[in-house]
């Protein structure tokens, strides 16, 4: 607790910033416990988010200088109390500007303090990125499915994302739930035992042949809706275009307004086969033997690219 102390009333902020946000979206998990943000300090891109996880106690997560307890209006989750794995609450930041942005807990500070650190040059952090991937829509719970993937290039915790279809959102459960880099997880809309690939959430409910699907990060704070476009990471559409949340996935730049996959073949699934950092209708194709957990069967497979492949996209 002490060096945690001397470490925050030391730390001199660098000057912040304000960037065009990414149309990346890239992840960071920090756990909210014991007194402290672990990592203590979180190094991501801009356009990336940074999600913080309590896994123990009543904190806050409050943007400025622990050592005076001012309030610098980037961020603040609040107070929220709980514990992983039953259900702890999470709350989530994309970062809009670049620089050392201080933070702590406003009950505990100046001891419990952290710091975003947010780069100049984007992708040059190493960080997850969840994307959807492939969904297979047959209008049967047994045979409907989604992939998510980890097209970023670190590890990455896929633990109360949310999938919302047509405007209705679920949690992928309250427990962490590890992916690597490059790694698969193909969720189910039937009842079943999670494993490390695959994910069981019979809420979800059976996919129609036209709907809207997008990938939200962890996010509990009272108040936070599915029209907040800084906390959708991904967005596809099938069937027919002007679907729910297909406006907030417009205005992060996932999507352009009206576009669908259409006439999709009974048993075929869509895939996505850009790749990190590339989003849209153009990116997806109609696949005819569904390859869910593996990559394969596009013109072009989706793969993980360096920031020097990827044209950055700006919105």
């Amino acid at each position: 607790m002490r060096t945690a102390t001397l470490l925050a009333a030391c730390l001199v902020p660098a000057a912040l910033v304000l960037t065009p946000l990414l149309a990346h979206a890239g992840q960071v998990h920090v756990n909210v416990a014991n007194f402290a943000f672990t990592p203590r300090a979180a190094n991501i891109n801009p356009g990336d988010h940074v999600v913080w996880v309590w896994t123990s106690g009543l904190h806050t997560v409050t943007s400025g200088d622990s050592a005076t307890t001012t309030p610098s209006g980037v961020f603040d989750s609040g107070q929220q109390t709980g514990a992983a794995p039953n259900g702890g609450p999470a709350f989530s930041w994309k970062a809009d500007r670049t620089g050392t942005i201080l933070y702590y807990c406003l009950i505990h500070a100046p001891g419990m303090a952290g710091r975003v650190i947010v780069a100049t040059s984007p992708g040059s952090v190493p960080v997850s990125d969840f994307r959807v991937t492939e969904v297979q829509f047959t209008g049967t719970a047994a045979t409907d499915m989604i992939e998510i993937a980890n097209l970023g290039t670190a590890p990455g915790d896929l633990g109360r994302y949310r999938i919302a279809v047509n405007g209705v959102a679920t949690a992928i459960g309250a427990d962490d739930y590890a992916v690597p880099a490059g790694g698969r997880v193909v969720v189910h809309t039937t009842s079943g035992t999670n494993t490390a690939t695959d994910i069981f959430l019979p809420g979800l409910g059976d996919l129609p042949a036209a709907a809207s699907l997008a990938l939200y990060v962890p996010n509990t704070v009272p108040g936070t809706t599915l029209t907040d476009a800084t906390q959708m990471i991904d967005f596809v559409q099938w069937g027919a275009g002007g679907g729910a949340l297909e406006g907030v996935a417009v205005t992060d730049g996932f999507w352009s307004a009206g576009q669908s996959v259409n006439n999709v073949a009974t048993g075929h699934s869509i895939e996505f086969c850009g790749a990190s950092g590339q989003y849209g209708r153009a990116e997806w194709a109609e696949i005819a033997v569904p390859n869910f957990g593996s990559n394969g069967n596009c013109t072009t497979p989706a793969q993980t690219r360096t920031w020097g492949q990827v044209k950055t996209l700006y919105r």
